[in-house]
Order: C-alpha cells, then sequence, then structure tokens
C-alpha cells in the first residue's frame, strides 16, 4: 500500500508541536494544551499505532513470523535511539555535576546517583523529563504483533477481543494498576516513570493500530465519517475548549465544577473525559481530512505540508534529536546565562527549522545505502582477457 502524505503531514505537525512545548518559556504557555485538553503526545501515540498496521500487515501471509520480526526489529531500532539520547543526557548531566554549574540538569535523579539512574534509564524504568516517550514506545510495539495479528487473523472478532482487552488495561489504570506493577520492582532500581502511564496509554495506541488495520483491510480507504458524529465531535471539542481556558466557570453549575477535577482530565493515566476530547478530535480531524480530498481545503498549504510530511517520515529522528538540544539548550533557560524573550522567539525559530537536519542527514544516509546495495547486486561485466587471441593472431 502506497503511504499516505497525510500521516506523514499529521505527525510531522505533532512533533513541532511537541518540540515548541518542550521548549518552555515564552511559547509553552500558548501552545500547550491549545486545543483543550489533548496535546500533541496523544496524537503522537495514536498515529504510530495506526502506522503499524498499514506499514506490518502485509506480511501476515507471510511464511514464519515475518510479521513479529519486523515490528520487533521496529522495537529494536527505538530502544538503540533511546539509548543514544540517554547516553547523551547522562554526558551533560554528570558535565553539570562535574563543573559546578549554577544550573541542574532536567534528570535531577541521575545527577544525584549517574550510574544507578544510566542502568535504569537503559531499563526503560527511570524516564527523566521528555525522556518518557520513546520507553513507552518500546513497550507499545513489543507488544503490537500479538494485537496486529489477532485482528488480521479474526478481523471483527479480533478487533472486538483487543479492544475490550485494551479497555480492561485502561480500567485498571485507572485505580492504580500501573503503579502496581512498576512497585513490584526490586527497590534497587531507580523508578520514575515520567508523564505516561503505560498500562493507561496503551489504549491510545491500541485504537490507531485498529483505525489502521482497518484502513488497510478496505484497501486504503479511510472509514467514512458520519455527518452527526462529525457534528457531535465538534460540540464537544469547542466545550471542552472552552473549559480548559477558563471561559466555562465551574461556579455556573455543579456539572461544570465536576467535570473540571483533576482525576477527571488528568493525562498521566488517561482519564475518560481527556480520552472523549481525544476522540472527538480525531473525529474532527478525520473529517477535515475528507473534506480536503473532496475540495482541496488546505491545497493552499501545500509547501509547509511537504516540509512537516518530510519531518513526519523521520519522525524517530528527529524526535532524538530534539530531546538532545533541548538539554543542551538548559544553561540558556535560566540563571547568569539566560536568554531574554526576544532572543528565544529567535533561538526556538532556529531550534524548528534544525529539526530538518537530523532529517535530511538519515534520508541522504538511507540513499547512501540504497546506491551501495544495488552496485552489489549488479553482474560483473568485466571482459575477458585477450591476450591469447591477440598472440594468435600476431602469430
Amino acid at each position: 500500500m502506497k503511504r499516505d502524505i497525510s500521516l506523514d503531514i499529521l505527525r510531522g505537525v505533532m512533533l513541532v508541536i511537541m518540540a515548541s512545548d518542550h521548549f518552555g518559556e515564552p511559547v509553552f504557555q500558548h501552545l500547550y494544551e491549545f486545543a483543550g485538553y489533548v496535546s500533541a503526545a496523544e496524537g503522537f501515540v495514536f498515529l504510530s499505532g495506526m502506522l503499524v498496521a498499514l506499514v506490518y500487515s502485509r506480511y501476515h501471509t507471510a511464511n514464519g513470523q515475518l510479521l513479529e520480526k519486523r515490528i520487533w526489529h521496529r522495537a529494536g531500532v527505538i530502544y538503540l535511539y533511546h539509548l543514544i539520547v540517554v547516553l547523551a543526557v547522562f554526558i551533560f548531566t554528570v558535565a553539570t555535576e562535574m563543573s559546578g554549574a549554577y544550573w541542574k540538569s532536567f534528570a535531577t535523579e541521575m545527577q544525584a546517583e549517574p550510574v544507578r539512574g544510566l542502568l535504569s534509564a537503559m531499563a526503560l524504568v527511570y524516564q527523566a523529563p521528555m525522556l518518557d516517550v520513546l520507553p513507552l514506545y518500546v513497550i507499545l510495539m513489543l507488544a503490537a504483533p500479538f494485537g496486529l495479528r489477532l485482528m488480521l487473523q479474526y478481523r471483527s472478532v479480533g478487533v472486538a477481543m483487543v479492544l475490550l482487552g485494551s479497555i480492561g488495561f485502561w480500567l485498571a489504570a485507572q485505580y492504580g494498576g500501573g503503579r502496581a506493577v512498576l512497585a513490584l520492582l526490586p527497590h534497587a532500581v531507580m523508578v520514575r516513570v515520567g508523564a505516561f502511564d503505560f498500562m493507561a496509554w496503551q489504549l491510545v495506541f491500541v485504537l490507531g493500530m485498529a483505525l489502521g488495520y482497518l484502513r488497510f483491510s478496505s484497501k486504503g480507504e479511510l472509514p467514512r465519517i458520519n455527518g452527526w458524529l462529525f457534528t457531535a465531535s465538534v460540540a464537544v471539542v469547542v466545550f471542552l475548549f472552552l473549559q480548559r481556558h477558563g471561559h466555562i466557570p465551574g461556579n455556573i453549575s455543579p456539572i461544570a465544577a465536576w467535570l473540571q477535577e483533576y482525576r477527571h482530565i488528568a493525562r498521566d493515566n488517561m482519564s475518560w473525559l481527556r480520552l472523549l476530547n481525544f476522540l472527538a478530535m480525531v473525529c474532527v480531524v478525520a473529517g477535515l481530512i475528507t473534506f480536503h480530498q473532496r475540495y482541496g481545503i488546505f491545497s493552499w498549504l501545500a509547501l509547509p505540508g511537504r516540509w512537516l510530511a518530510f519531518l513526519g517520515r523521520n519522525s524517530l529522528q528527529v524526535f532524538s534529536y530534539h530531546l538532545v538540544v533541548l538539554y543542551c539548550y538548559i544553561p540558556f533557560r535560566w540563571g547568569a546565562w539566560a536568554l531574554t524573550d526576544n532572543q528565544k522567539w529567535v533561538f526556538l525559530a532556529c531550534f524548528i527549522a534544525s529539526l530538518s537536519l537530523p532529517a535530511w542527514w538519515y534520508e541522504r544516509w538511507q540513499q547512501r545505502k540504497k546506491e551501495a546495495a544495488s552496485l552489489q547486486k549488479q553482474p560483473d561485466f568485466t571482459p575477458a582477457p585477450t591476450g591469447g587471441l591477440i598472440a594468435a593472431v600476431s602469430g
């Protein structure tokens, strides 16, 4: 199946938003959850699950366990990038401590206990700020073949089985199931799991994988968006946008106050209202994509769309790069070396533009690998020695 550029564009959008969020002030307060109780992380995880189904489903009928091998190989690649980022952060953190610098690394526990922090990060259980997405992605990719195989083997029944199991894990997370699992780890391990409870966030990935399977089985066609569903989704998104930004005060009714309680909108365990907000946003975005396919409403954004698709095609490299850069940027956020707000805006623009560098490098490296492989496959057309023929003629 031909890769859909719209998915690459959406992943590129998620990357730019996450990079800007992680950059911090002066843009963070204007950008974080600007659309309601949703963030770019939900979209990134959802699209990752969708692409797993779209890319790897074609290996279902292959001999052996090719589907599992391909997905687990990808999990290994993601883990390798995680290790590279962790080692870079470890070097920065240790250098910060040894130099007696006025700033502190975000990895405060690693700064206090470097070796224990490094080993725990390599084991995926110590996740310093911003270093929590790749470990989550590795765990999800390791489990993905089992769910995808069920969907492909049993079709609608398999999809229902996987979704019911995923919802069960999500419900367990609402009552502390993820924390209970982590509590079983030995005390020698440094545990910090960041902003994502894996037992809850797997539902977002599985929903994306289910949609990707449905699209694969329908030969690339997106499921039709019902008009009433689209309208209801727009209403939910608008209502929760107004509530998120304080335009619906909690004192107007007991229901409004109840909806604004943190237990309903918590991010770490993907509380029900946040999940509803995200699903409504998915329906709205799917509807807008359908409108664009019919009427070309976003054609005027073709140029930035190509750049975003370029980033999205190389999301792992871009994401890893931005983490390392932003850890190295810590000295310039606060304290004696801090940039002014105007300087930070300029630095932010340069930083976002520089996201193209890892994508360009990776695609260039891939192209060189393909060229080298093609040269090795070409037959040898070296002519045979002609010395004997010449000697015969001259004789």
